[in-house]
């Protein structure tokens, strides 16, 4: 119904006698003010303000039905309340609905009874107050708790300091922390996950300064377990422009990131894997070295100044063998990101060996590194991804050869004009160029796509470019590229220099060449490999050992059990049949744990690693290695031994 045609009148004679007084008082007020027949709803008499809220003049409303303006779906509740002011207290209050001038609007009433000199009820004193604006707020307010406390992020609120104000569901679910210890225990949400002192302390002069902070955190569960989230912590501020709270959100990625290096790892095998022909060439080159020189030494006589010359040769290919291993699990191992100081020049050299041997000849590798660029704190083994998916991106872009370049310069951000980075930072340049096929514009748009290959006929997955991307963002780099139809292709890399990391410690096995360390304490000898165990044994009773040997962990046992064997030092393999090196070091450690343990293996895990650090043995060999390296690795142990 309009509110400019009001319910038709009924008959003014039938309307009851009230007391003239019942709106007096309110004729001029800014409240709302209606006084009607409760039975029939007929209006008796309304205020101006009535009047100006429903659009029509005082006098036209009496005898008007009031139930014709509320809303259809608050008229019973309306109805089924006026049975309540004719009984004490007199009076109710309620809020609808009603259709105004103004369209539908929530009208709060305070409705008083009037009662005749009999008692009896015979109008109704309706002040009313037009709450729209307060209800929306309330709806609104209502909702927008029902979505914080139901979002699927986790949601924060705390003072500039830290201390926790409100967290919402997610939080507790996430975390496993109540609202008690959350409260009580003043935990400090902000802190968790930043993985030193100095980058929180760097976090909260950020956020302190109004600043917005986002970063990809690890925080600890209250199990104990581990949860990768994606954080962003916005300062709140007050009508002063004062920072008064900040807002933090945490999403759980922990799935994410498992999905995440599940595909790095992939795509490094897959890269790999490409290589795969190329470094059998160059092992079946290094063995036939070996077995040819060392053939031709077995039958040269006595004295023959060849075989000093032969026997040089085998060691050389023995140690380009072993460089070729250490790379290839250097790349192929899945490892924890870390970062640490990464010299890029460094990356650089250590594959272009490994592309030596491994890339088609018929290609030209080309290096121009600047070594005036500095170490910056990344991760060495995706910079290492990284470069390697680009080379076997430009080695592939040239199956009749061509040019490959890598170079390196450091270069300011201002001059990196149209791409986003920070204009006062210095960054590290890699610029991986070929002179193969080149890309089309439509390729070019889409060559970061995860799963998009152009190699679809040569078992391309389309990971190795996205993977790059992804790490380059990850160390909040950026790369660029540069490519033309039959005119080749220019990857440029660029890593931010800001964060420097500690210049890496020199590796104590860079031995200088001199003779194995000499000795004279008793050595258990452990390796289930009998070549090894022959050549170690006698390169230790060379130098003045004496030595016991055992073919597997069971043998060694036995041996250490003996109450009258005596061994000043152990050198121990980990890999052995039937009891492994792990065993036989936990019942030494029990059994004679003054005796110092020296460990070797061809392969050491994380796990394993790991296992070692929990027992407190970080007395580690890695193979393979050569006899003054570990001569003194031995001398060490003892004399650390010697000295706790």
């Amino acid at each position: 119904m309009n509110p400019a045609q009001p319910h038709p009148k009924q008959d003014a004679d039938s309307l009851p006698a009230v007391p003239a007084s019942a709106l007096v008082s309110w004729a001029d007020s800014l409240e709302l003010a209606v006084l009607f027949e409760p039975g029939a709803n007929r209006v008796l008499e309304v205020n101006r303000a009535f009047a100006r809220k429903f659009g029509q003049p005082g006098p036209a409303w009496v005898g008007h039905d009031m139930a014709a303006l509320i809303h259809p779906e608050d008229a019973e509740e309306w109805t089924q309340a006026f049975p309540r002011l004719a009984r004490p207290p007199f009076h109710i209050a309620r809020e609808h609905r009603w259709q105004t001038a103004q369209g539908w609007r929530w009208i709060a009433w305070e409705e008083t009874a009037v009662r005749d000199a009999e008692g009896e009820v015979c109008a109704v004193r309706s002040i009313g107050r037009d709450v729209t604006k307060h209800r929306l707020a309330e709806e609104h307010f209502r909702k927008l708790a029902q979505a914080v406390e139901q979002a699927p992020v986790s949601i924060v609120l705390t003072t500039p300091g830290g201390t926790p104000q409100y967290v919402n569901s997610r939080f507790t679910e996430v975390t496993g922390f109540t609202l008690e210890e959350i409260f009580e225990g003043q935990i400090p949400l902000l802190r968790d996950g930043h993985p030193s002192e100095a980058a929180y302390r760097h976090f909260c002069a950020l956020v302190a300064s109004g600043k917005k902070w986002s970063g990809e955190l690890c925080s600890k569960r209250k199990n104990g377990t581990e949860a990768w989230e994606l954080v962003q912590v916005s300062p709140i501020r007050n009508h002063l422009d004062e920072i008064t709270y900040l807002l933090c959100m945490r999403e759980d990625i922990s799935e994410r990131k498992a999905l995440e290096d599940q595909l790095r790892q992939a795509q490094k095998m897959e890269s790999l894997g490409t290589l795969a022909g190329g470094i059998a060439h160059d092992f079946n080159n290094i063995i036939s070295i070996i077995r040819g020189f060392t053939e031709l030494s077995l039958i040269l006589p006595p004295g023959d100044p060849r075989l000093a010359r032969y026997l040089g040769s085998v060691h050389a290919a023995a140690v380009r063998a072993a460089s070729l291993v250490s790379q290839i699990l250097a790349f192929s191992r899945k490892t924890e990101v870390a970062y640490r100081a990464v010299q890029v020049n460094d990356q650089v050299r250590e594959l272009a060996g490994l592309f030596s041997e491994t890339f088609p000849r018929n290609i030209e590798q080309c290096y121009q590194l600047d070594d005036s660029i500095e170490a910056f704190a990344a991760d060495p083994d995706q910079i290492r991804q990284v470069l390697m998916n680009l080379c076997v991106n430009a080695r592939d872009a040239m199956p009749e050869g061509g040019t490959l370049t890598i170079a390196t310069s450091r270069v300011a951000g201002q001059t990196l004009s149209g791409l986003k980075v920070d204009p006062a930072q210095d960054y590290a340049h890699i610029r991986v160029s070929d002179t193969g096929m080149g890309m089309a514009p439509e390729v070019r748009a889409r060559i970061f796509e995860p799963f998009f290959t152009t190699k679809q006929e040569h078992g391309g997955t389309g990971l190795g470019l996205a993977v790059v991307y992804g790490i380059v963002a990850n160390h909040h780099g950026v790369i660029d590229l540069e490519s033309t139809p039959g005119s080749g292709t220019v990857f440029h890399v660029y890593i931010p220099l800001k964060v420097r990391a500690n210049p890496p410690v020199a590796n104590p096995g860079d031995w200088v060449k001199s003779q194995l360390p000499a000795g004279t304490e008793r050595v258990l000898l452990v390796d289930d490999e009998a070549p090894i165990q022959e050549m170690l044994g006698a390169a230790l009773s060379d130098a003045g050992y004496r030595v016991v040997s055992a073919q597997d962990g069971t043998e060694a046992i036995q041996h250490i059990l003996t109450v009258d064997a005596h061994v000043d030092v152990v050198v121990l393999d980990l890999n052995m049949p039937r009891m492994s090196g792990l065993d036989v070091l936990k019942v030494m450690r029990a059994r004679s744990p003054e005796v110092p343990v020296l460990v070797i293996t061809g392969n050491l895990t994380p796990l394993v690693q790991a296992e070692l650090v929990a027992m407190g043995h970080t007395a580690i060999l890695e193979k393979p290695f050569d006899l003054v390296a570990f001569g003194r690795a031995l001398r060490e142990v003892i004399a650390a031994q010697a000295k706790g």
